[in-house]
């Protein structure tokens, strides 16, 4: 038994919480405003790895020593590709290939992408009452939950998130690109404090209604097969010198599936001749959300930012020390990257 279950490698979930703190530049694009069905819906994401993810180690007993992988080598965020030149490419099938090889009594090898490049290792385990343990916490998918920005129906794509989807505690891994997305549930929230920011606490759901093809710096994007409601609201999107400072408002799911408006003020606006994160400042002076959510947390990310009738942007960050203000992308960016 690998750790957790009967022949079962231990699988974290993992619900990530959607604020980044990257920036990266793309060529400049000339942009051209579009009309497309306005988003804020909480969205969960599942991006797939080529392989099975190692995300820790635990100690187990070899001849009645203690051995932990990480003293081999095996590390949080190497991908294990094949066991004994068979390709695996999900936990169950890891776990029958082990098992498989255990019961021929040969030795295991496991074929390791790290560092750009495939190493092999051999594998340890702890036998015990007909059971094996590996010592390794693995994973097969990288999960998140956010908000959609838009869809647009031009091209059947959709944006959100405005920011990469990526798991920080695993420094070896590169950002993932295909995957699928679901709808969610927003079961509660967790407040922000200065210092800490707070989260949604959310599910995600079984219905499918889209992929993933990109997920970058400036936010997930992909093809949609339906629409996660049919009550839409078409809008025309603002060229970034549209957007001024003053009051707007962004969308997003504070409980449930309720899409519901929260009002901000925009404070500080970064012309960009090329894409960057952090293009407008705003706080949230919208009392009722405060009482909730005491500023930006993360699970906003994606939230579309609306001023005068159309859409100028997307919720991407919190500032830490000060939670009551966050950072948006130009919709500009998003609509670059939607292709």
């Amino acid at each position: 038994m690998l750790r957790g279950g009967v022949y079962a490698l231990l699988f974290k979930k993992l619900s990530i919480a959607l604020v980044v703190f990257t920036s990266f530049l793309y060529s400049t694009c000339h942009v051209y405003a579009l009309e497309v069905i306005l988003g804020g819906q909480s969205i969960g994401i599942q991006l797939e790895y080529d392989g099975v993810m190692i995300t820790g180690t635990y100690d187990i007993s070899i001849d009645n020593k203690t051995y932990n992988p990480a003293s081999d080598g095996f590390q949080a965020g190497d991908l294990i590709t094949h066991v004994n030149g068979s390709q695996v490419s999900s936990i169950s099938l890891l776990m029958s290939n082990v098992e498989k090889e255990i019961g021929k009594n040969n030795d295991i090898t496991l074929t390791i992408f790290k560092n750009n490049k495939s190493i092999n290792k051999t594998l340890k385990y702890q036998m015990a009452q007909d059971k094996f343990s590996t010592g390794l916490y693995v994973q097969e998918k990288l999960m998140g939950v956010g908000t959609l920005t838009y869809y647009n129906p031009n091209q059947q794509t959709y944006g959100a998130l405005g920011h990469v989807l990526i798991d920080n505690k695993l420094a070896n891994v590169e950002a993932l690109e295909q995957g699928s997305v679901y709808n969610s549930y927003v079961k509660r929230i967790q407040a922000s404090s200065n210092g800490n920011p707070g989260e949604k606490v959310a599910d995600i759901g079984t219905i499918k209604f889209g992929t993933v093809y990109k997920n970058n710096n400036f936010g997930l994007y992909g093809k949609y097969d339906s629409l996660l409601s049919q009550n839409v609201t078409y809008i025309n999107t603002a060229t970034q010198d549209e957007v001024t400072t003053g009051d707007a408002y962004f969308l997003t799911v504070l409980e449930g599936q309720t899409v519901q408006k929260v009002n901000i003020k925009i404070t500080k606006l970064k012309k960009q001749a090329t894409a960057e994160t952090k293009g407008i400042t705003f706080e949230i002076i919208d009392k009722e959300v405060l009482a909730l959510t005491n500023g930006v947390i993360q699970g906003m990310s994606g939230s579309p930012i609306i001023q005068n009738g159309k859409l100028v942007g997307a919720v991407t960050h919190v500032d830490v020390n000060n939670v009551k203000q966050g950072y948006g992308l130009y919709i500009d960016w998003m609509l670059e990257n939607d292709n």
